[in-house]
């Protein structure tokens, strides 16, 4: 039996579908290709199949941790959730709590994170990162917070990223002077690659040019 498929259909589905790989293949968002991480400052819920008293819904502290039923404070950053999931289910193991628990792990809100714009660019201020972002490349974050003004010096935008050690304290900052007119248009590369990627944190300033 032959189905026929009806033009408009057929163009709504392969722009669905072209839309949908877009979405999972930007190359102008770095992601990790084992899942999102876990946070300082993400709120989870965390539940057991079966036991009510062990539901909790938190914010993982500053310490990295979530206080949970029977088995108290438990690291939970750097990990996605089917890690966590694992992890906990362990836990209760070890603890002698249960003998085989079926852990959920599912995140309420995720943390914000910033890029911090100014200068000549048409929306000064915090641009919010996407959770699943761990870094954008710097052509994509200044056209999503609004773009270049019409005096901006596209060629010598300053970027200043600061650096942390284990700790959480500051080392040391570094300010990159990157070229994003050439880097948009293909045309020439920063220190060996195509494309500069910004982080969450990162600060960047657009200078007018001279007229």
């Amino acid at each position: 039996m032959k189905v026929s498929l009806n033009f408009p259909l057929y163009l709504f589905l392969v722009f669905a579908i072209s839309l949908l790989s877009a979405r999972n293949d930007d190359p102008s968002i770095l992601r990790d290709p084992t899942g999102y991480k876990l946070r300082s400052g993400d709120r989870v819920k965390v539940s057991v199949l079966g036991e009510p008293d062990c539901t909790t819904e938190a914010t993982i502290n500053n310490d990295e941790r979530v206080r949970l039923a029977y088995v108290g404070e438990l690291p939970l950053a750097n990990m996605n959730t089917k890690q966590a999931e694992t992890y906990i289910a362990q836990e209760y193991r070890r603890q002698l709590i249960f003998r085989d628990p079926k852990v959920t792990v599912a995140i309420s809100k995720y943390v914000e994170r910033f890029v911090f714009l100014s200068g000549s660019v048409n929306k000064q201020g915090a641009y919010p990162f996407p959770p699943e972002a761990e870094a954008m490349n710097i052509v994509q974050v200044i056209a999503r917070a609004g773009g270049f003004t019409d005096i901006a010096n596209k060629t010598k935008v300053k970027v200043t990223r600061t650096f942390y050690d284990e700790s959480g304290k500051i080392k040391n900052s570094k300010t990159y002077e990157i070229n994003v007119e050439a880097l948009s248009s293909g045309s020439a590369a920063n220190g060996g690659y195509a494309t500069f990627m910004i982080y969450p944190g990162d600060q960047i300033f657009v200078k007018e040019r001279l007229v």
